[in-house]
């Protein structure tokens, strides 16, 4: 069965809608909030990437670097603001965040054939 865009809003809707009622309730705990919000933005971003390459002859070329250029904004920002302390050291996710970037590295390396 296809679903059309605007089924798959309205169930966006309703999950959304769920959450916050669970949430008011105190059914949800506030810590997962974060990754809820991390999901959805990165839901937003690919919709907005989906927009650019909507009529091009290579839509998925066109989302694929949309994403690439994202990501490299990201690593820029990050690399940027741990050097100036904007953003705190002292984190327990650094070594989660260092441990997938040594392995994009590794793995753009290999099927790239680009050492950085």
């Amino acid at each position: 069965m296809s679903h059309s865009v605007q089924d798959e809003l309205s169930s966006m809707r309703t999950i959304l809608q769920g959450l916050e009622a669970r949430l008011e309730r105190g059914e949800v705990a506030p810590e997962g909030l974060p990754e809820f919000k991390s999901v959805v933005d990165d839901i937003r971003l690919r919709v907005w990437s989906l927009l650019s390459a909507a009529g091009t002859e290579e839509p998925r070329a066109v989302a694929e670097r949309f994403r690439l250029r994202r990501a490299a904004e990201m690593c820029r920002a990050l690399t940027t603001e741990l050097s100036t302390g904007a953003v705190g050291a002292g984190y327990p996710e650094w070594p989660e965040v260092q441990q997938a970037a040594a392995r994009l590295q590794a793995t753009i390396a290999v099927h790239t054939g680009q050492a950085a």
